[in-house]
Protein backbone atom coordinates (compact mmCIF):
# COMPACT_ATOMS: atom_id res chain seq x y z
CA UNK A 1 0.00 0.00 0.00
CA UNK A 2 1.53 3.44 -1.14
CA UNK A 3 1.99 5.83 2.29
CA UNK A 4 -0.01 8.39 1.01
CA UNK A 5 -3.08 6.16 1.26
CA UNK A 6 -2.62 6.29 4.87
CA UNK A 7 -3.14 10.49 4.66
CA UNK A 8 -7.32 9.71 3.91
CA UNK A 9 -8.24 13.16 5.45
CA UNK A 10 -5.50 14.50 3.21
CA UNK A 11 -7.24 13.19 0.25
CA UNK A 12 -10.12 14.15 1.11
CA UNK A 13 -8.84 17.84 1.27
CA UNK A 14 -7.63 17.44 -2.04
CA UNK A 15 -10.30 16.22 -3.95
CA UNK A 16 -12.06 18.66 -2.60
CA UNK A 17 -9.51 21.57 -3.80
CA UNK A 18 -9.46 19.83 -6.77
CA UNK A 19 -13.00 20.15 -7.67
CA UNK A 20 -13.81 23.38 -6.28
CA UNK A 21 -10.34 24.93 -7.87
CA UNK A 22 -10.08 26.49 -4.83
CA UNK A 23 -7.88 26.34 -1.46
CA UNK A 24 -10.48 28.89 -0.03
CA UNK A 25 -13.45 27.16 -1.06
CA UNK A 26 -12.62 23.77 -0.14
CA UNK A 27 -11.77 25.32 3.15
CA UNK A 28 -15.16 26.59 4.07
CA UNK A 29 -17.06 23.57 2.07
CA UNK A 30 -14.83 21.56 5.17
CA UNK A 31 -15.34 23.89 7.63
CA UNK A 32 -11.37 24.10 8.30
CA UNK A 33 -9.33 27.20 7.92
CA UNK A 34 -7.28 27.61 3.85
CA UNK A 35 -4.13 27.45 6.05
CA UNK A 36 -5.09 23.95 7.23
CA UNK A 37 -6.30 23.38 3.30
CA UNK A 38 -2.64 24.43 2.20
CA UNK A 39 -1.01 22.24 4.87
CA UNK A 40 -2.71 19.12 4.05
CA UNK A 41 -1.83 19.19 0.40
CA UNK A 42 1.57 20.08 0.53
CA UNK A 43 2.06 17.08 2.79
CA UNK A 44 0.54 15.28 0.22
CA UNK A 45 2.63 16.75 -2.32
CA UNK A 46 5.68 16.09 0.00
CA UNK A 47 4.48 12.07 0.23
CA UNK A 48 4.09 11.60 -3.58
CA UNK A 49 6.87 13.81 -4.17
CA UNK A 50 5.39 15.38 -6.69
CA UNK A 51 3.40 18.69 -7.49
CA UNK A 52 -0.57 18.68 -7.65
CA UNK A 53 -1.44 22.06 -8.11
CA UNK A 54 0.10 25.46 -9.97
CA UNK A 55 -0.48 27.95 -7.30
CA UNK A 56 -1.44 31.43 -8.79
CA UNK A 57 -2.60 34.61 -7.09
CA UNK A 58 -5.96 33.66 -6.51
CA UNK A 59 -6.87 30.43 -7.87
CA UNK A 60 -4.97 27.27 -8.61
CA UNK A 61 -4.90 24.95 -11.18
CA UNK A 62 -4.74 21.29 -11.37
CA UNK A 63 -1.11 19.53 -12.56
CA UNK A 64 -1.04 16.17 -15.25
CA UNK A 65 -0.37 14.60 -11.77
CA UNK A 66 -2.85 16.46 -9.83
CA UNK A 67 -5.38 15.73 -12.63
CA UNK A 68 -4.78 11.69 -12.12
CA UNK A 69 -4.71 11.88 -8.99
CA UNK A 70 -8.44 13.99 -8.44
CA UNK A 71 -10.28 11.78 -10.62
CA UNK A 72 -9.09 8.30 -8.72
CA UNK A 73 -9.71 10.14 -5.09
CA UNK A 74 -13.38 11.27 -6.72
CA UNK A 75 -14.17 7.88 -7.62
CA UNK A 76 -12.89 6.41 -4.48
CA UNK A 77 -14.61 8.67 -2.06
CA UNK A 78 -17.85 8.40 -3.90
CA UNK A 79 -17.58 4.52 -3.58
CA UNK A 80 -16.39 4.71 0.00
CA UNK A 81 -19.83 7.15 0.41
CA UNK A 82 -22.02 4.40 -1.07
CA UNK A 83 -20.09 1.70 1.06
CA UNK A 84 -21.24 4.02 4.21
CA UNK A 85 -24.64 4.29 3.09
CA UNK A 86 -24.83 0.74 2.34
CA UNK A 87 -23.84 -0.70 6.02
CA UNK A 88 -26.29 2.22 7.48
CA UNK A 89 -28.91 0.76 5.58
CA UNK A 90 -28.20 -3.05 6.53
CA UNK A 91 -27.66 -1.74 10.14
CA UNK A 92 -31.15 -0.37 10.03
CA UNK A 93 -32.56 -2.98 7.96
CA UNK A 94 -34.16 -6.42 9.86
CA UNK A 95 -35.28 -9.06 7.27
CA UNK A 96 -38.22 -11.66 8.09
CA UNK A 97 -39.26 -14.82 6.20
CA UNK A 98 -42.72 -16.67 7.48
CA UNK A 99 -45.16 -18.07 5.36
CA UNK A 100 -47.51 -16.12 3.38
CA UNK A 101 -50.53 -16.74 5.83
CA UNK A 102 -49.37 -15.72 8.86
CA UNK A 103 -48.14 -12.85 7.33
CA UNK A 104 -51.00 -11.58 5.61
CA UNK A 105 -52.99 -12.24 8.07
CA UNK A 106 -51.07 -11.80 11.38
CA UNK A 107 -48.05 -10.21 11.09
CA UNK A 108 -48.90 -7.45 8.51
CA UNK A 109 -51.99 -5.99 10.30
CA UNK A 110 -49.55 -5.71 13.55
CA UNK A 111 -46.53 -4.16 12.10
CA UNK A 112 -47.63 -0.86 12.52
CA UNK A 113 -47.31 -1.71 16.37
CA UNK A 114 -43.56 -2.22 16.10
CA UNK A 115 -42.25 0.52 13.60
CA UNK A 116 -43.97 3.01 16.20
CA UNK A 117 -41.82 1.49 18.74
CA UNK A 118 -38.99 1.23 16.46
CA UNK A 119 -39.54 3.91 14.05
CA UNK A 120 -35.48 3.76 13.12
CA UNK A 121 -35.93 0.10 11.38
CA UNK A 122 -36.62 -1.06 8.12
CA UNK A 123 -38.65 -4.22 8.04
CA UNK A 124 -38.45 -6.15 5.11
CA UNK A 125 -40.47 -9.37 4.82
CA UNK A 126 -40.03 -12.79 2.48
CA UNK A 127 -42.85 -14.89 2.46
CA UNK A 128 -42.37 -18.63 1.57
CA UNK A 129 -42.83 -22.29 2.68
CA UNK A 130 -39.77 -23.91 2.57
CA UNK A 131 -37.56 -24.85 5.70
CA UNK A 132 -34.57 -22.35 5.79
CA UNK A 133 -31.09 -22.87 6.59
CA UNK A 134 -30.15 -19.43 8.17
CA UNK A 135 -26.41 -20.64 8.28
CA UNK A 136 -26.99 -20.70 4.20
CA UNK A 137 -29.32 -17.88 3.97
CA UNK A 138 -27.55 -14.96 5.74
CA UNK A 139 -29.29 -11.97 4.63
CA UNK A 140 -32.45 -13.79 7.03
CA UNK A 141 -32.35 -12.42 11.09
CA UNK A 142 -35.43 -14.03 11.82
CA UNK A 143 -37.65 -16.93 10.17
CA UNK A 144 -40.81 -17.92 11.75
CA UNK A 145 -42.32 -21.27 10.43
CA UNK A 146 -45.29 -23.50 11.32
CA UNK A 147 -44.81 -27.12 11.96
CA UNK A 148 -41.94 -29.27 13.36
CA UNK A 149 -39.10 -27.03 14.51
CA UNK A 150 -37.05 -26.45 11.46
CA UNK A 151 -33.67 -26.38 13.67
CA UNK A 152 -32.73 -27.75 17.27
CA UNK A 153 -32.62 -23.92 18.41
CA UNK A 154 -35.98 -22.96 17.66
CA UNK A 155 -37.88 -21.05 19.47
CA UNK A 156 -41.63 -22.65 20.41
CA UNK A 157 -43.93 -19.16 19.77
CA UNK A 158 -47.26 -20.68 20.25
CA UNK A 159 -49.08 -24.20 20.26
CA UNK A 160 -52.33 -23.40 17.67
CA UNK A 161 -55.63 -24.85 17.79
CA UNK A 162 -58.13 -24.85 14.74
CA UNK A 163 -61.88 -24.69 14.40
CA UNK A 164 -65.04 -23.60 12.25
CA UNK A 165 -65.78 -20.01 11.42
CA UNK A 166 -68.26 -18.28 9.51
CA UNK A 167 -70.02 -14.90 8.97
CA UNK A 168 -73.53 -14.53 10.79
CA UNK A 169 -75.51 -14.97 7.47
CA UNK A 170 -73.72 -18.51 7.32
CA UNK A 171 -74.04 -19.65 11.09
CA UNK A 172 -77.93 -18.53 10.54
CA UNK A 173 -77.88 -21.36 7.77
CA UNK A 174 -76.07 -23.90 9.69
CA UNK A 175 -78.39 -23.25 13.03
CA UNK A 176 -81.30 -23.88 10.92
CA UNK A 177 -79.98 -27.02 10.09
CA UNK A 178 -78.96 -27.10 6.60
CA UNK A 179 -75.64 -28.06 4.79
CA UNK A 180 -72.98 -25.88 4.11
CA UNK A 181 -70.24 -26.15 1.87
CA UNK A 182 -66.67 -26.64 4.02
CA UNK A 183 -63.74 -24.89 3.21
CA UNK A 184 -60.22 -26.12 4.38
CA UNK A 185 -56.45 -25.68 3.69
CA UNK A 186 -54.58 -28.51 2.15
CA UNK A 187 -50.52 -27.90 3.16
CA UNK A 188 -48.21 -26.82 0.65
CA UNK A 189 -45.57 -28.34 2.70
CA UNK A 190 -46.47 -31.76 2.03
CA UNK A 191 -44.49 -32.89 5.71
CA UNK A 192 -46.86 -31.37 7.77
CA UNK A 193 -49.91 -33.96 9.10
CA UNK A 194 -53.43 -33.15 7.51
CA UNK A 195 -55.69 -30.88 9.67
CA UNK A 196 -58.90 -30.68 8.87
CA UNK A 197 -62.74 -31.42 8.15
CA UNK A 198 -61.68 -35.13 8.49
CA UNK A 199 -60.36 -34.70 11.30
CA UNK A 200 -62.38 -32.41 13.29
CA UNK A 201 -65.03 -35.47 12.41
CA UNK A 202 -63.58 -37.94 14.20
CA UNK A 203 -63.51 -35.99 17.46
CA UNK A 204 -67.06 -34.21 17.70
CA UNK A 205 -69.25 -36.16 14.38
CA UNK A 206 -71.38 -34.66 12.28
CA UNK A 207 -72.89 -31.97 14.30
CA UNK A 208 -72.08 -29.57 11.44
CA UNK A 209 -74.12 -30.58 8.18
CA UNK A 210 -71.11 -30.56 5.27
CA UNK A 211 -72.31 -30.18 1.77
CA UNK A 212 -68.91 -30.80 -0.16
CA UNK A 213 -65.65 -29.39 0.86
CA UNK A 214 -63.21 -26.69 -1.26
CA UNK A 215 -59.99 -27.11 -0.04
CA UNK A 216 -57.11 -23.77 -0.68
CA UNK A 217 -53.52 -24.38 -0.49
CA UNK A 218 -53.27 -21.23 1.92
CA UNK A 219 -55.39 -20.51 5.04
CA UNK A 220 -55.67 -16.62 3.78
CA UNK A 221 -57.10 -18.19 0.80
CA UNK A 222 -59.58 -19.75 3.14
CA UNK A 223 -60.10 -16.85 5.52
CA UNK A 224 -61.29 -14.65 2.11
CA UNK A 225 -63.93 -17.40 0.94
CA UNK A 226 -65.32 -17.30 4.57
CA UNK A 227 -65.31 -13.83 4.41
CA UNK A 228 -67.54 -13.84 0.96
CA UNK A 229 -69.71 -16.19 2.41
CA UNK A 230 -68.77 -19.20 0.33
CA UNK A 231 -69.02 -21.76 3.70
CA UNK A 232 -67.64 -22.65 7.22
CA UNK A 233 -64.05 -22.33 7.10
CA UNK A 234 -61.86 -24.58 9.41
CA UNK A 235 -58.98 -22.34 10.29
CA UNK A 236 -56.57 -21.82 13.01
CA UNK A 237 -57.05 -19.20 16.11
CA UNK A 238 -54.39 -17.44 15.13
CA UNK A 239 -55.50 -17.17 11.36
CA UNK A 240 -59.06 -15.89 12.17
CA UNK A 241 -57.99 -13.79 14.99
CA UNK A 242 -58.35 -10.20 13.10
CA UNK A 243 -61.73 -11.49 11.39
CA UNK A 244 -63.09 -12.46 14.31
CA UNK A 245 -61.87 -9.10 16.09
CA UNK A 246 -63.20 -6.69 13.58
CA UNK A 247 -66.70 -8.72 13.86
CA UNK A 248 -66.60 -10.37 10.40
CA UNK A 249 -66.34 -13.86 11.13
CA UNK A 250 -67.13 -15.14 14.17
CA UNK A 251 -66.54 -19.63 15.73
CA UNK A 252 -68.76 -22.36 14.85
CA UNK A 253 -69.30 -24.25 18.32
CA UNK A 254 -66.02 -22.81 19.84
CA UNK A 255 -65.79 -25.71 22.75
CA UNK A 256 -65.12 -27.84 19.85
CA UNK A 257 -61.23 -27.46 18.47
CA UNK A 258 -58.75 -29.19 17.29
CA UNK A 259 -54.86 -28.79 18.69
CA UNK A 260 -52.61 -28.21 15.74
CA UNK A 261 -49.08 -27.68 15.78
CA UNK A 262 -46.31 -25.01 16.64
CA UNK A 263 -45.41 -21.29 15.12
CA UNK A 264 -41.60 -21.89 15.65
CA UNK A 265 -38.97 -18.25 15.64
CA UNK A 266 -35.31 -19.19 14.11
CA UNK A 267 -32.73 -16.69 14.78
CA UNK A 268 -29.51 -16.39 12.22
CA UNK A 269 -26.74 -17.40 13.43
CA UNK A 270 -24.40 -14.92 14.96
CA UNK A 271 -27.73 -12.33 14.70
CA UNK A 272 -28.67 -13.20 18.29
CA UNK A 273 -27.42 -10.08 19.78
CA UNK A 274 -28.13 -7.99 17.82
CA UNK A 275 -30.10 -4.50 18.65
CA UNK A 276 -32.82 -4.96 15.94
CA UNK A 277 -33.23 -8.59 16.00
CA UNK A 278 -33.38 -8.33 19.85
CA UNK A 279 -36.32 -5.52 19.81
CA UNK A 280 -38.33 -7.71 17.02
CA UNK A 281 -38.54 -10.88 19.08
CA UNK A 282 -39.08 -8.96 22.46
CA UNK A 283 -41.78 -7.33 20.15
CA UNK A 284 -43.05 -10.25 18.56
CA UNK A 285 -43.72 -12.40 22.02
CA UNK A 286 -45.08 -9.69 23.66
CA UNK A 287 -47.68 -9.53 20.39
CA UNK A 288 -48.41 -13.32 21.32
CA UNK A 289 -48.79 -12.72 24.69
CA UNK A 290 -51.25 -10.76 24.43
CA UNK A 291 -53.47 -12.63 22.30
CA UNK A 292 -53.27 -15.54 24.41
CA UNK A 293 -54.85 -13.56 27.33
Amino acid sequence: MHDALMNLNGIRVFEAAARLGSFKLAAEALCITPTAVSHQIRNLESRLDVALFERGVRQVRLTAAGTILAEAAQTSLQTLAAAFDRIGREGKQLTVSTTASFAALWLVPRLEGFSRLHPELEVFLQTGERPLDLKREAQVDIAIRYGVPPQPEATLLLQESFGFYATEQVIARIEAGEPVRALETTWKNTDLPAIGVAQWREQYGESIKVAGITRHNQEMHVTQAALAGQGVAFLSSLMAESAVEHGWLRPVKPQCTITGMGYYLVIGSGAETRPRVCAFKDWLESELRTDAV
